[in-house]
């Protein structure tokens, strides 16, 4: 009877950590390589972490066109919420990359970020936004939002 009890308490504290500590992680990537492709993507993704020790949500939003004349074309929605008495915050990673020759590489992001947690446990909201253009005759376009509350 008392391992039972025992068994039963051990359950009941997995159960109620877990969701305690949850953390969201998206890995977004949209690749054009080689000769003459072209890749094309539209991204929505919806992250909210909470409980007593809401864990961070983390959204890495990647697109890329390598090679010679390829097209990357991506277009990325990050809405993140993290709440708790002890929130984790929010961190989103946007790269757009056209390397090589002839390459063009456009993404639309638009980073949507809320920590909700108490003052002044709320953990912070970090956007990382970078656009590279290398090589001969290549084209990196980018537009991107970022709100942060």
């Amino acid at each position: 009877m008392t391992r039972t009890s025992l068994l039963a308490g051990f359950a009941t504290l997995a159960l109620l950590s877990a969701p305690a500590m949850a953390q969201n992680v998206s890995n977004i990537t949209n690749t054009a390589a080689g000769i003459g492709n072209t890749a094309t993507q539209s991204v929505t993704t919806m992250q909210r972490g909470g409980g007593l020790f809401a864990g961070p949500n983390v959204a890495n939003v990647a697109n890329t066109a390598a090679g010679i004349g390829n097209t990357a074309s991506q277009g990325v929605f990050v809405g993140q919420r993290s709440g708790g008495l002890f929130s984790g915050g929010s961190m989103a990673n946007v790269s757009n990359t056209a390397a090589g020759i002839g390459n063009a590489a456009t993404q639309g992001a638009t980073v949507l970020q809320r920590s909700g947690g108490r003052t002044p446990f709320g953990g912070p909201n970090l956007a990382n936004v970078q656009n590279l253009s290398a090589g001969i005759g290549n084209f990196a376009g980018q537009g991107v939002l970022v709100r942060q509350r």
